[in-house]
């Protein structure tokens, strides 16, 4: 069900462990561990670096990683509504951020 507001980060990052595991339970600790290791830094996150995540899948899956990324950004677009039409994954991450800072710059 779509949201009234922009997801919060909570929200997203259900939505990204439910995009992983359509693809099975083993792999959304694959991709999280894999981005962990290859970025050094378990303290940034997936949604303060997305495109770091995505690395991870490509570094994991290859080209099928596409197929992943466009499972987790659908599972974000059903929860978000059609607001939210970002094409890449760091995208869709951006524009939801960038519209719940705008609403909270406005209240």
């Amino acid at each position: 069900m779509p949201h009234a507001k922009p997801l919060d980060d909570f929200e997203i990052m259900e939505c990204i462990d439910a995009g992983l595991n359509r693809f099975g339970p083993g792999i959304k600790y694959a991709v999280y561990w894999t981005s962990v290791v290859m970025n050094n830094s378990p303290t940034d996150g997936i949604l303060t670096h997305p495109e770091n995540f995505v690395a991870a899948l490509q570094k994991i899956f290859g080209k099928s990683a596409a197929q992943i990324e466009i499972a987790i950004c659908k599972e974000i677009q059903n929860r978000a509504g059609p607001a939210c039409n970002g094409p890449t994954l760091p995208l869709l991450i951006a524009q939801i951020r960038a519209q719940r800072m705008l609403i909270h710059s406005l209240a």
